[in-house]
């Protein structure tokens, strides 16, 4: 595995994973979540790609805490298809648990944003 891929695929997870609220988890709540599989060092090493070689306990902690499978850190090109469908029904699961917080007047403009979304690209491929 390549440093530079697990460092990527790893802030990845701190940009696209969230709290309920929709804020960036810390290292700190990482750290606490990975239960005690890393330090704070390490994971800014990981982070930046100057660690190379993380123990398969380090990547269990890491997937664990941020809700994907280990083999998320391995992925090759042939399951990138695969991987794509899943993080778009993260995404979509993600959008659906933020809206439930908003009111059904927010909801219909997030839907009116979307079908503009939507129209733009079908108008783009026209």
């Amino acid at each position: 595995m390549e440093t530079n891929n697990f460092a990527l695929r790893l802030n990845r997870l701190f940009e696209e994973k969230r709290k309920p609220d929709g804020k960036q988890y810390s290292q700190a709540e990482v750290l606490d979540g990975a239960r005690g599989t890393l330090t704070r060092v390490y994971l800014w090493k990981l982070r930046n790609g100057r660690a190379v070689n993380p123990s398969l306990q380090v990547i269990q902690g890491l997937a664990d805490f941020f809700a994907v499978d280990p083999g998320y850190f391995f992925e090759t090109d042939e399951a990138k298809g695969a991987s794509t469908e899943n993080h778009a029904k993260d995404l979509a699961r993600e959008i659906s648990i933020r809206s439930a917080r908003l009111s059904s007047h927010e909801q219909r403009i997030v839907l009116f944003i979307i079908d503009g979304i939507l129209k733009a690209k079908k108008a783009e491929t026209e």
